[in-house]
């Protein structure tokens, strides 16, 4: 826009002096910037697209509209799935945005691994995404591009050495154990109509429990502090981060504004959810602000061990003394919503997928008993990682439910995917959703069959967990992503679904309270059930 104005001002002084001697100058520039805007926005909108762009003769997406289609999509990524098993393609495939302007789903190995790992500092998250998101998350470590990631990245990798995740197991399965006391207690709180008390079974609404158990994980394995939001109901960060994630429509529509619409602008919009945002976000930057001034003052205070500092991630950055004490905070929001949200996701989906294969629940709750005597019993990374049909109910959730099911990118840069020229400010789709479907990767890939990540010894019938569910390439699973900009927390996030996978599964039985529900797939930024995960639950006795 600079250049244009500038070219209007000079056009401005030539006309004057040549042609309308006696019109005002700023009259003048004024008339020649609005034809210069003019010219601009066809040349932009109807010109370049359509006779001009490079990538025009690439394989093309069928309709128009594929921006709403991308956002509004039910469950967001199936479109993505439909063109991938529908239009012929060498890795990409075009379409167009609201404006006109091209952009890229990526969809075979080659474009994965240039995107994701050849290439990957070539792409970026679009700034007006990133402003956006970063009013719910912080400016941490998924937000951050560039040699500023690469910084951060290195200082924080070590925190999530798999050393580190594997002494986590107590933690997770003492909060494990504080969750299943609390289910036996609304299952006796709230019998299920029609079965009789005596039944045992009662009613659950299990993604709100599931989103309070990693929420009472990530706060000490994060931060230090236990928000104990299990035990008591009426907890401000739990409800902040209800209020904020919880999936709406209006949710959706206000994420499509914002990614449209400059951030200066759409903050000032009346809008109800950008009061929702600026309080609820605000509380939660408080409460983190908080935690590292507490943090701070015993540090100096005591001169606190590496030994205890490190007993957490914020104790680890601190004593590594790369970050502010605001980027901190930053950091700490990031850590709280994408470390709680992600799992509580994957943990309700699960639920969902074993009420639909009741055989597989009860052959994954003989399996945890026999390993495991009781819930109070203490667990090694070992005793779970190693049981084939808890991994493999895990690994096919991930795979089938990614909590962020697309994400963008944009070319800050000219580059190459799948051997084709990418200009820059050319916008890539990443559809894990679709990925970890496509037929380009998987037999039957809509379909939930753990058994892809077991393998059979056809001597002994030993059965023995592999980590590649029978595809030819790990770019097959994009859930974490991969490479320099994959998930940090992903072994995280693993642990911590296998603990409360085996606790919940190992202690009750569960089915829709109502079998005929329809489900549906929604959220602004991460997925979760429409209509939550209403489940009728009762205990099994014996563990």
């Amino acid at each position: 826009m600079i250049p244009l104005l500038a070219l209007s001002i000079v056009e401005a002084v030539l006309l004057r002096r040549t042609v309308f001697l006696n019109v005002p100058f700023w009259t003048a520039a004024l008339g020649s910037a609005t034809v210069n805007l003019f010219l601009f926005v066809i040349y932009k909108l109807f010109i370049w697209p359509f006779f001009l762009d490079p990538l025009r003769h690439l394989p093309r997406a069928p309709g128009h509209f594929h921006t709403v289609r991308f956002i509004f999509d039910n469950p967001r990524g199936r479109q993505s799935l439909e063109w991938i098993k529908t239009v012929p393609n060498d890795g990409l495939i075009y379409s167009r945005d609201l404006l006109n302007q091209p952009q890229l789903l990526v969809t075979n190995h080659q474009a994965l691994l240039d995107i994701m790992s050849t290439n990957t500092y070539d792409f970026e998250k679009p700034w007006r995404a990133r402003e956006f998101l970063a009013r719910i998350i912080g400016f941490g470590l998924i937000l951050t591009e560039g040699a500023v990631h690469k910084k951060q990245r290195r200082a924080l990798t070590p925190s999530f050495h798999m050393k580190n995740i594997r002494a986590l197991y107590t933690l997770m399965w003492d909060k494990t154990g504080q969750l299943l006391e609390t289910l036996d207690e609304e299952i006796r709180l709230h019998p299920m109509e029609g079965t009789g008390a005596e039944s045992g079974w009662g009613k659950v609404e299990m993604s709100v429990w599931a989103s309070r158990l990693t929420l009472d994980i990530i706060g000490p394995a994060a931060m230090g502090r236990d928000f104990r939001t299990i035990q008591n109901n009426e907890n401000k960060v739990a409800d902040s981060f209800m209020a904020i994630l919880e999936p709406t429509k209006e949710k959706m529509l206000f994420l499509a504004v914002n990614f449209i619409l400059p951030q200066w602008f759409a903050k000032r919009l009346p809008w109800r959810l950008n009061k929702v945002i600026e309080d609820e976000v605000g509380y939660l930057r408080s409460v983190c602000k908080e935690i590292v001034h507490e943090k701070r003052i015993v540090m100096t205070a005591t001169k606190a061990t590496a030994t205890e500092l490190e007993a957490d991630i914020l104790g680890s950055m601190m004593l590594g003394g790369d970050f502010t004490d605001d980027e901190l905070v930053d950091q700490m929001l990031t850590f709280l919503a994408a470390g709680h949200e992600t799992t509580a996701s994957a943990l309700t989906w699960t639920c969902y997928l074993l009420t639909l294969h009741p055989d597989v629940q009860e052959r994954l709750r003989a399996e945890i008993r026999a390993a495991i005597p009781s819930a109070k019993h203490p667990v090694t990374s070992s005793d779970l990682e190693s049981l084939p049909i808890l991994n493999g109910v895990c690994q096919e959730v991930l795979r089938l439910y990614p909590t962020v099911p697309t994400t963008i990118r944009e070319a800050v840069r000219d580059s190459t995917l799948a051997g084709k020229h990418i200009p820059k400010g050319t916008k890539i789709i990443l559809a894990p959703y679709a990925i970890n479907r496509s037929p380009e990767f998987w037999v039957d890939g809509n379909e939930f069959r753990p058994e892809r990540w077991i393998d059979t010894d056809p001597k002994t019938g030993e059965q023995s967990v592999n980590h590649t569910g029978g595809a030819s390439t790990n770019f097959a699973q994009i859930t974490f992503l991969h490479g320099q900009r994959s998930c940090i927390g992903k072994d995280f996030a693993r642990a911590e679904l296998r603990c409360a996978v085996a606790g919940v599964v190992g202690r009750f039985a569960f089915e829709m309270q109502d079998p005929n529900q329809e489900i549906h797939i929604a959220g602004a930024v991460t997925t979760k059930p429409v209509e939550g995960m209403h489940l009728k639950m009762r205990r099994v006795e014996g563990w």
